[in-house]
């Protein structure tokens, strides 16, 4: 069980980042003006919020409870992206473009300290978010273009 307890810590962890990003998501698709920035961030919002049921999921099954707030974290980053979003598109995709990066990086440095079970459920999230990413970065490379 202590294992376990190792494990479970670090899975909740994972699970505030993708609380976090879920949730910022959410609370910008809407004040975006492009739609395409929209559609975005809609989806990624349902695929955070997936990987999350996934994580508690998986929390449960090594008989942890999992945490599903976003701490003071979350509600700090939320408010810089709603400034973002006002602000424009561009301003708001460097913001989650570093906070899905800050995110797979999380899952990276923190691999090692899973079960393999809880190994292969990281890696596949890493892979989308690393989708993700290169979205993010395909629409900032438009972005600058434009200008």
């Amino acid at each position: 069980m202590a294992d376990n307890q190792r494990y479970i810590d670090t899975l909740n962890e994972l699970l505030q980042g993708e609380m976090m990003a879920m949730y910022v998501y959410k609370e910008t698709e809407d004040m975006q003006g492009d739609e395409q920035v929209m559609k975005m961030l809609s989806q990624f919002a349902k695929d955070h919020e997936e990987h999350a049921h996934l994580l508690a999921e998986r929390i449960r099954d090594l008989g942890g409870n999992p945490k599903i707030d976003i701490g003071i974290g979350g509600t700090m980053a939320t408010m810089s992206a709603k400034f973002n979003a006002w602000r424009g598109p561009s301003h708001l995709l460097k913001q989650v473009y570093d906070g899905e990066d800050k995110g797979v990086h999380a899952y990276e440095d923190r691999i090692d300290e899973l079960d393999s079970e809880s190994q292969e459920l990281a890696r596949e999230i890493m892979d989308e978010d690393h989708g993700h990413l290169q979205l993010f970065k395909e629409r900032m490379e438009s972005e600058k273009e434009e200008r």
